[in-house]
């Protein structure tokens, strides 16, 4: 097998690895807002516990990555294809992390009503995995024009998020008794809007592969 070939296999196993991390991540958000909507205590531990299959996953990622680059020297465009995919990794593994903290907030409340239906989380939620789907495919495919376009999904989800929170202190407002469980929901429309935003620098890693430029998508 000639340097090359070998090269673009070790290139395409990162690729592998980090829409594998991707998948996990998509999931848990997913399992998180479902077992806030249930109110499944039992589930939402789960997917804490689980978490740390991501940060693991990340890790093996990271060191896969510095070996590519420690034993193939890379250059100028491919190099910044193995920097973006450990910097890539990195978002990942901290909206996993939102992704936990909205499991947190099912467990410690869990036992009590919602203050409210959730028909704007999970709108919100299904608009940011769209967009992690999107920079994920963008990263693989290279696709700069694909990720910028990730400027308008997160706006869409900054308005849901303002309309959101507006209600919720609102009914705050009107009645101080639900005031804990709606600061709650107020936790988790914030960990989603990080969840757009960290989605968003992906992208940025995607647009930094393709030009070398750094681009700020949600300023």
């Amino acid at each position: 097998m000639r340097p090359r070939e070998h090269y673009e296999q070790q290139l395409e196993g990162l690729h592998t690895e980090l829409r594998a991390l991707g998948q996990m991540v998509i999931v848990s958000i997913t399992r998180a807002i479902a077992a806030l909507r249930q109110q499944d205590i039992e589930a939402a531990k789960q997917i804490i516990a689980d978490d740390d299959r991501i940060d693991q996953a990340q890790y093996r990622l990271e060191e896969h990555a510095l070996v590519v680059m420690a034993t193939q020297q890379p250059m100028a465009r491919d190099l910044r294809r193995i920097v973006a995919a450990i910097e890539i990794a990195s978002e990942l593994e901290r909206i996993g992390d939102y992704s936990k903290g909205i499991a947190k907030i099912t467990v410690r409340h869990g036992d009590q009503p919602l203050v409210k239906p959730l028909m704007d989380i999970p709108q919100m939620a299904e608009q940011a995995i769209n967009m992690l789907g999107t920079a994920l495919d963008a990263y693989v495919n290279e696709d700069a024009a694909a990720a910028r376009k990730l400027s308008n999904a997160d706006d869409t989800v900054d308005d849901l998020v303002s309309h959101m929170r507006s209600g919720l202190i609102e009914m705050i407002q009107s009645d101080p008794s639900v005031t804990s469980r709606a600061v709650d929901l107020l936790f988790v429309t914030h960990n989603l809007e990080r969840i757009a935003d960290r989605t968003t620098n992906i992208a940025e890693r995607v647009i930094f592969i393709d030009s070398g430029a750094i681009v700020e998508l949600n300023s």
